[in-house]
């Protein structure tokens, strides 16, 4: 089994490789290929295990990441902030590389917030110091670049150039030729807090057999958490959400414990997954298939961990003209017989409890804000809010709920800006002369939606 090493060695060598043909050539033309690439080009090779990542985390890519993470997320623990270490950047960075490459460095316990979630329950997210977010954010870097390569095509969470729009078309397209309507739906229950560490980083160690790198990553995994209620908490399991390098370890346990056992036991022209993060559907051509699929995995999950929501997983006959839908990512897929056409399409709308969290959400945020802001910033941001619904869930077939969810928008914003004081600001004239002269997005017109159609990425 060949080591980056070797590899890196190779790579000065004449003619030993693609990967270092690429790298000549590129270097040829005037310039080198930064720190992802090169990994990225090594990892193309199945039998490459890197033992040589840690020089990768370096002044350039620390001052990289400074560069893209936002300075307007949430503190730590430390209160310290973008602004707050960028005025002596330099000295920062040179003492954090000092402690990190002398193995003295510790990231803090990060601050555990709750965010709450529709059906009443709470949703924790773990808020990570300033200086531990540059660390994470190189880490996931590298990570990112080594496992890219062999993620498989329908994996769409929380990678580069894919999206929650690549896994609808994908869904889409394996759907609506009716060749695999038996439809297994899951649901992983509390995915991010229960993924086990020791798992992880055995999985982890399938390509990378850097010591000082896994035990970095394990210090971030084990971190203490600081609750709500002001007392620190060692966490034994999952990858917190929050933390910037929890979406890849995520898909990396996902990558091994499903993707791969599906595709070695059932992935054929016949069955096909389509994954975004936790979220998974499988499709079957036969129903005893499907049966013998969702009896093998609740094993397979159980030995790695994990384990299913049994109130929203299960098996949909969804052959064409069956009245059955499923739902995924937001969106309810089912077949629709229009009036006149003697054909029966497949189409998505907006799942219908998505629709009422998000109105709720906004009628939330209208009622804590009224009084806050004017009413000039008001109307801005919620131009934003309804260009980024629309951006989301703008399918030509899903027009009707993108003009309920405007209606029910306006309509919470004349309700809450008439009850700022005992004077009313609108009547339902001058609200509409108000929406005239500064009007909010409208739902676009047909032709400007999506298409729902032909993906590159489906396998």
């Amino acid at each position: 089994m060949r080591t980056e090493r070797r590899e890196r060695q190779n790579l000065n060598r004449d003619n030993v490789s693609q990967s270092g043909h690429r790298t000549r050539m590129a270097e040829s033309k005037g310039y080198t290929l930064n720190s992802w690439a090169r990994i990225g080009l090594l990892a193309k090779k199945e039998e490459v295990v890197f033992n040589n990542l840690f020089h990768h985390i370096n002044d350039e890519n620390l001052r990289q990441a400074f560069q893209a993470i936002d300075g307007s997320k949430a503190k730590g623990i430390d209160d310290i902030g973008k602004r707050d270490y960028e005025s002596n950047l330099d000295e920062n960075l040179s003492n954090l590389l000092e402690r990190l490459h002398t193995g003295t460095y510790r990231p803090q316990a990060k601050r555990e917030i709750l965010i709450p979630k529709a059906n009443g329950k709470t949703r924790p997210i773990a808020i990570s110091c300033f200086e531990d977010k540059l660390v994470e954010w190189t880490l996931g870097k590298i990570l990112e670049s080594v496992y890219e390569a062999i993620f498989i095509r329908n994996s769409f969470g929380f990678r580069p150039r894919r999206s929650a729009d690549d896994a609808i078309k994908a869904n889409y397209n394996i759907l609506k030729d009716d060749r695999r309507p038996f439809v297994v739906e899951i649901d992983l229950a509390s995915f991010f807090n229960t993924v086990p560490h020791r798992k992880l980083m055995k999985w982890l160690q399938i390509k990378i057999s850097d010591r000082k790198l896994l035990g970095l990553i394990a210090r971030f995994l084990q971190v203490d958490v600081l609750g709500q209620d002001g007392n620190l908490a060692k966490a034994t399991d999952g990858t917190p959400q929050g933390s910037i390098m929890s979406p890849i370890l995520a898909n990396i346990y996902l990558h091994y414990v499903l993707d791969q056992w599906f595709l070695e036991n059932y992935g054929s022209k016949d069955a096909v997954i389509v994954r975004y993060a936790d979220d998974a559907v499988f499709m079957f051509s036969r129903e005893e298939q499907a049966k013998d699929f969702l009896v093998q995995l609740e094993v397979r999950l159980t030995q790695y961990g994990l384990s299913l929501n049994k109130e929203k997983t299960g098996i949909i006959d969804f052959r064409k003209g069956r009245e059955n839908v499923f739902h995924f990512l937001g969106f309810t897929f089912y077949w629709n017989h229009r009036k006149g056409w003697n054909k029966i399409n497949l189409v998505i709308k907006t799942q219908m409890d998505k629709l009422d969290r998000k109105i709720k959400e906004f009628t939330e945020w209208i009622k804590l804000n009224r009084h806050r802001k004017t009413t000039k910033e008001i109307w801005k941001i919620t131009a934003s809010k309804l260009r980024g619904h629309y951006n989301y869930f703008g399918y030509y077939c899903n027009r009707s709920k993108l003009a309920h969810y405007y209606h029910a928008v306006t309509g919470a914003l004349f309700k809450w800006l008439n009850r700022r004081s005992q004077r009313r600001s609108f009547n339902g004239y001058e609200f509409k002369r108000k929406l005239q002269r500064d009007p909010l997005p409208l739902p676009p017109e047909p032709t400007q939606l999506k298409k729902l159609g032909w993906s590159p990425y489906v396998r």
